[in-house]
């Protein structure tokens, strides 16, 4: 789609390579379709077994994937032995690599220590988070930051399936059901389920990841087709947005915008295609909510944040808001009497007061909460009392799981309970809380993912964990000029942070934000065979 920034290096001949690379090359080619193009659509029985049947097809796909390439890689090792050294595989590690080597190797030990080994080796069941869940996912990142090449075909693998999910998720929302996937559910049970993803939380972390990317696609590179084609794209996933029912997943959609709003600021043309895609997405708010009146009969009832996105007065205003400012900044351009990159001190400053806002509103929670702050607006918002119930039960969860950190012991607080063993660590721990708050129900996670790691991995496991997040962040901006996917992937990275602060780990996108990761880390390390677009 958009044209990458080619280095003068000339291109390798991959007809060169030996037969290990050749092999391990295309087994990342096949491993990226299945996950991307495949997986996001497959189902067995609809919403009965969704969890267990993705987490089939991902087992299925590692199982064959991972042998093949342990042994391809075991065969190049031996032919390159004259050529490679240990000093010289170090040398070439990215900071990213390093974090999530030391991750992997945080999990090994925080499983080897856990009192509940059985359960951290698979993980709980239907997270399928444990030991050996999180080692592929390892696996996976140095497969594909090692052996990825990339091919303009791939823009195809990820838009087009995601906009089947996105479009059946749409569909979902009007009670159009095309494959049958509502049958023998309940009107109420409904809005917990849409598309070929199951819960909407699942649904929502997938989509936090697909969305940036084709963001990042529409503003990077500016060609009428592709421009077209991921502008369709960006609008049918900003009406998902409005429509799966995921308040996360508001707030990941606002870090995707952060980050594209801070390379905006390069050039007139790159702040101009911001304005466009605020004015996509507003209008696919709006377009939603005509719908939402038009077929009112038929659209499943929502919460108030999609509800008030899709439907309220106020983001008719902002969308002439941002309307008026993409037409001044437009006419300005062409009459060259804007420079964009003169006002970057704006943007800075903006940025510092984000921070700043931030711990204003946690102190405006603690205000509200604590009774400190009586009879204003603020008491009649929800989000500002933070009690048992607060954000679908989370209040109780978090408070209950920093509750448990923090009576652990020393080599619990260091390497945690052991991986996706937070069920059975906390049922030991103060069983009769938990069932007497949710009764029969398991709670088997934080229901914070970076909260969940630090129970489950300690201290040491958090650390490296989120920075195998951050440093790939940081090189993939530093590097945004090289490829669209690069800007794409840090919107993801941001994105998928944002999201799961209120979500978890889990067997549809975890594994895909690692090969995202790889997939970055991999246009770094071979700029030179960079496929023409």
């Amino acid at each position: 789609m958009a044209q990458t920034n080619k280095t003068k290096e000339p291109k390798k001949d991959i007809q060169q390579e030996t037969l290990p690379e050749t092999i391990m090359i295309g087994g990342v080619a096949v491993f990226i379709f299945a996950i991307f193009a495949l997986y996001p659509l497959y189902f067995q029985d609809k919403y009965a077994n969704m969890g267990s049947a993705k987490y089939d097809f991902f087992k299925t796909a590692y199982t064959i994937f991972i042998p093949a390439m342990l042994l391809a890689c075991v065969c190049y090792l031996f032919l390159k032995r004259k050529e490679l050294s240990i000093k010289k595989i170090c040398q070439e590690m990215l900071l990213t690599d390093w974090f999530v080597l030391a991750y992997i190797i945080v999990c090994w030990i925080s499983y080897g220590l856990s009192d509940y080994r059985e359960a951290a080796f698979w993980g709980y069941d239907g997270w399928f988070m444990g030991v050996m869940t999180q080692t592929i996912f390892v696996l996976l990142y140095f497969f594909v930051s090692r052996w990825f090449l990339w091919h303009w075909s791939y823009w195809w693998f990820i838009a087009v399936p995601s906009a089947v999910v996105f479009l059946l998720g749409i569909l979902h929302r009007f009670n159009v059901d095309p494959l049958g996937m509502y049958e023998g559910i309940d009107e109420g049970t409904k809005v917990l389920f849409l598309s070929t993803l199951g819960q909407a939380t699942w649904y929502s972390s997938y989509l936090c990841i697909a969305l940036p990317i084709g963001m990042a696609c529409y503003w990077y590179k500016r060609e009428v087709k592709w421009s077209a084609l991921w502008g369709v794209f960006v609008c049918i996933a900003f009406a998902s947005v409005v429509t799966q029912n995921s308040d996360s997943a508001f707030m990941a959609l606002g870090g995707s915008f952060l980050v594209l709003f801070w390379l905006s600021f390069k050039s007139n043309e790159y702040f101009m295609r911001f304005w466009e895609l605020a004015v996509l997405c507003l209008a696919s708010f709006k377009v939603i909510g005509i719908l939402q009146k038009i077929f009112e009969e038929r659209t499943v009832k929502l919460e108030g944040l999609s509800t008030f996105c899709s439907q309220s007065t106020v983001t008719w205003i902002l969308l002439a808001v941002a309307v008026v400012i993409y037409a001044g900044v437009y006419f300005a351009n062409m009459k060259g009497k804007m420079e964009i990159q003169r006002f970057r001190m704006v943007r800075n400053i903006l940025y510092i007061l984000i921070p700043v806002g931030i711990v204003a509103v946690i102190v405006c929670i603690y205000l509200v909460t604590t009774g400190k702050i009586k009879g204003t607006f603020l008491n009649n918002i929800g989000y500002f009392n933070f009690n048992e119930s607060w954000g679908n039960a989370r209040g109780f969860t978090w408070k209950f799981t920093m509750r448990m950190f923090g009576d652990y012991g020393f080599k619990d607080k260091l390497f945690g309970c052991g991986p996706d063993a937070y069920a059975s660590a906390a049922y030991a721990y103060d069983a009769a809380s938990l069932q007497g708050f949710w009764g029969n129900a398991i709670l088997a996670c934080a229901h914070n993912e970076w909260m969940n790691c630090l129970v489950d991995m300690g201290i040491f496991g958090l650390i490296t964990y989120l920075g195998s997040f951050v440093t790939a962040f940081l090189v993939f901006l530093k590097n945004w000029k090289s490829h669209p996917f690069m800007v794409g992937g840090a919107a993801a990275l941001v994105s998928y942070f944002l999201h799961n602060f209120f979500c978890y780990q889990q067997i549809i996108c975890t594994p895909i934000i690692f090969v995202v990761m790889g997939i970055g880390v991999a246009l770094l390390r071979r700029k030179d065979v960079y496929a023409e677009e």
